[in-house]
């Protein structure tokens, strides 16, 4: 079974593929797609989620793998630059790691690769259950902020996504990226950027460290006065960075460089 998959500026250069967080879909994409005419852009529905929600989700290896032949079979000249928010960002660098063949470059934000522990674990993991209510789905749009005309088709997303699939999911998330595949991405030639919103949680901004540290050529910048999602919360922004960084590969200028850690 195929992933559901959403082509855009066919005709257009380079393809970018573009990875959603976890509780949406690729519809979270249609801001950024609709900016990029110049890009000829591929938008998945991950496993579990969305249009995929009956192809269930295994783990980030296969969904990586998966991804892969998409890129293969539909970009132009058989790679992507690829762009990835939250549980997308995390796929991402899977993917990277796993096929850089088909990957021109990387733009991933709120990559949670050092996994979640203590009570953020304890409290995500016991909102579980409430995924089949749409009042779950609703706060939850309203604590990331999301525009009023997108929370009607977040809830839909939410409820829809399937349940086997999100508890495999948030697990293997919770527990750190699979390292057998992450030792691979000292060998990336290509550009690689990783971001955190300024006002993110500490364990967002923690795995900045971890992608530079796997990543020797990798790029670390904040988002100023940003959060998790915040391709919705200032879309203009995230355009901003992101068509910079497709055009020359390096970091926005609207982008802040990474604080360094106190003693």
């Amino acid at each position: 079974m195929n992933l559901h998959l959403t082509e855009q500026h066919p005709d257009a250069d380079e393809s970018v593929l573009f990875l959603h967080g976890g509780n949406v879909a690729g519809w979270m994409w249609e801001e950024q797609v609709a900016a990029l005419p110049g890009h000829h852009c591929l938008v998945p529905d991950l496993p579990g989620i969305g249009g995929s929600a009956d192809h269930p989700w295994t783990d980030l290896a296969t969904t990586a793998d998966k991804l892969a032949d998409v890129v293969r079979e539909r970009s132009h000249g058989g790679r992507a630059h690829v762009v990835g928010l939250s549980l997308g960002g995390i796929v991402g660098i899977v993917l990277a790691a796993r096929h850089p063949d088909v990957v021109r470059s990387v733009f991933v934000t709120g990559a949670l690769l050092c996994g979640v522990r203590g009570p953020t674990r304890w409290a995500g993991l016991a909102q579980l259950p409430f995924w089949g209510s749409p009042g779950y789905w609703k706060g939850l749009a309203r604590a990331y902020g999301l525009p009023a005309e997108s929370v009607d088709v977040f809830v839909r997303t939410g409820l829809g996504i399937d349940r086997d699939s999100a508890r495999r999911m948030v697990a293997e998330i919770y527990d750190g990226g699979p390292a057998p595949h992450l030792d691979d991405l000292r060998d990336l030639d290509f550009p690689v950027l990783t971001i955190a919103g300024e006002r993110e949680l500490r364990t967002f901004r923690g795995s900045l460290d971890e992608v530079t540290r796997r990543v020797p050529h990798a790029v670390a910048r904040v988002a100023p006065r940003m959060h998790h999602v915040w391709s919705a919360e200032d879309p203009e922004l995230f355009h901003t960075a992101l068509s910079h960084w497709l055009r020359t590969g390096e970091a926005s200028p609207a982008l802040l460089p990474v604080a360094p850690a106190r003693a």
